[in-house]
């Protein structure tokens, strides 16, 4: 099944998260071919140019079509506010507000980089969605995560801030993370999960420092679980609103698709020259070949002796 066109690096050397990113696009892929008839490569094509108009990643398009609760309907409620944003503006587009989100952290915890995850909602765990002052080895090895060998882990899994003064001898970390930490000069941070209206964690933010024991006081962190809190409630109201439209657009998208699709293959189905049919109709009759089949034998002998297929027509009935 194509993902895309080109050259496209082989999944063995692919991240965590970027293979089952792959795999969520397929499965979405399959939806819409079980649903409409597509074929795989118009079935990509209409998440990709939903994800393309829409300013969309094309894994949170397909997680979405694939969410039982994306089909929802009903009238949209205004977003909740973000005062965390520039200017406190309304936003409704999910990238631009976890940067916001990220920045914002960052900047009150005089940290010099920072990232966003969200909770996958189709293998459940946390898919990096952004990053500050990191290079892509770092992403790599938290493309995904599904259990607690991080701070960032136990702030999804415990609903609760974490505050790592020390990297090397703290107890959260596994030794694997512990290394891509150290090796990325990380030595304290802190993981802060995003808790909607329900308390359910749709993601954490994370903020990372050099120093050791660099750990903002209790005002900041109180900020930051502030932010985050809005940020998580702002996401409920994204998952309930946005998504569900973004998601009618494959809907619709994709019923144009099988439409047209349709009706060009009917507009395909022209009758066949004069000459050709009374060919057809001469092997059928004469050779007891079935009416169905005719014409589609008489292409094949015209390939075989390298003539026209109506010069072959013509010969026959002549």
């Amino acid at each position: 099944m194509a993902l895309t066109t080109g050259d496209a690096p082989k999944t063995a050397t692919l991240s965590l998260g970027a293979r089952l990113s792959r795999t969520t696009i397929r499965l979405a892929i399959a939806a819409l071919q079980q649903r409409y008839g597509l074929d795989d490569q118009a079935a990509f094509e209409v998440l990709r140019d939903v994800s393309q108009r829409r300013n969309v990643k094309l894994r949170a398009v397909a997680a979405g079509l694939l969410s039982p609760t994306s089909e929802r309907s009903g009238p949209a409620a205004p977003p909740p506010p973000l005062p965390f944003t520039i200017g406190g503006r309304a936003c409704a587009n999910r990238s631009e507000v976890l940067a916001e989100l990220m920045r914002a952290a960052v900047s009150r915890c005089g940290a010099e980089r920072g990232t966003v995850q969200l909770r996958d909602p189709v293998h459940g765990g946390l898919q990096i969605e952004g990053k500050r002052g990191f290079g892509q080895d770092f992403v790599d090895a938290f493309s995904y995560l599904d259990e607690p060998g991080t701070p960032c882990g136990h702030a999804f899994g415990d609903a609760r801030q974490v505050v790592v003064s020390d990297v090397d001898t703290s107890p959260l970390f596994s030794e694997s993370a512990r290394e891509v930490l150290q090796a990325n000069e990380v030595r304290s941070c802190v993981s802060t999960p995003m808790v909607d209206a329900d308390g359910k964690v749709r993601g954490v933010v994370s903020t990372h420092q050099r120093q050791r024991d660099a750990v903002p006081d209790e005002t900041d962190l109180r900020h930051v679980r502030m932010l985050a809190s809005q940020c998580g409630h702002w996401l409920q109201w994204y998952d309930g609103a946005v998504l569900p439209v973004i998601v009618g657009e494959v809907h619709q998208a994709a019923a144009a698709q099988a439409k047209g699709a349709g009706a060009a293959r009917a507009a395909g189905r022209v009758e066949p020259p004069a000459t050709v049919a009374a060919a057809a109709r001469l092997l059928s009759e004469r050779y007891g070949v079935e009416a169905s089949h005719a014409q589609a034998v008489l292409a094949s002998l015209a390939a075989q002796r390298g003539i026209a297929l109506e010069d072959l027509a013509a010969q026959l009935v002549g």
